[in-house]
């Protein structure tokens, strides 16, 4: 009679496989199961110091959400937000205002998306810049600025 007995390579694959289910469980729930007063995030972005203009596009599991508004939050150091202009799966687009600079923790205020009901967010363009140069980032100064966009579900 063979005795089978578990190896630590063979808990440690166990335990690995367990996790790796519990993170995409917790991820998930971010966007699929959020309520309808919850920011859900589309996106984020690290802004350069120079000048630069950047299309923002949902990540992959969340691309065909329906979004009523959006907003942009800053999660560190500081930007400065030129344009911004939104458009939708339908075709429809709209020139958001813009709020000058966000410094960590400040967000825009929430911007209503235009289009009709089936319509889905499609992209955001920006033109933005970091606050700061290269020299001043290497010494630990100051930070290169990351933004949030967040969607608030229809």
């Amino acid at each position: 009679m063979k005795k089978k007995l578990l190896t630590v390579a063979g808990i440690c694959s166990l335990l690995a496989l367990l996790l790796l289910v519990l993170l995409i469980n917790v991820m998930s729930l971010n966007s699929a199961y959020a309520s309808e007063n919850e920011w859900v995030l589309i996106s984020d972005k690290v802004v350069n110091f120079e000048q630069e203009t950047d299309t923002v596009e949902p990540i992959a599991f969340i691309s065909q959400r329906a979004f009523s508004k959006i907003k942009i939050k800053c999660i560190q150091g500081t930007v400065n937000i030129k344009s911004m202009n939104v458009t939708m799966s339908d075709g429809s687009n709209k020139k958001l205002k813009t709020v000058g600079n966000l410094t960590k923790g400040m967000s825009t205020r929430a911007y209503t998306l235009p289009s009709s009901d089936t319509a889905k967010f499609d992209r955001l363009e920006l033109e933005y810049k970091s606050w700061g140069n290269l020299t001043l980032n290497a010494a630990g100064v100051v930070k290169k600025a990351k933004i949030e966009v967040l969607g608030l579900k229809r």
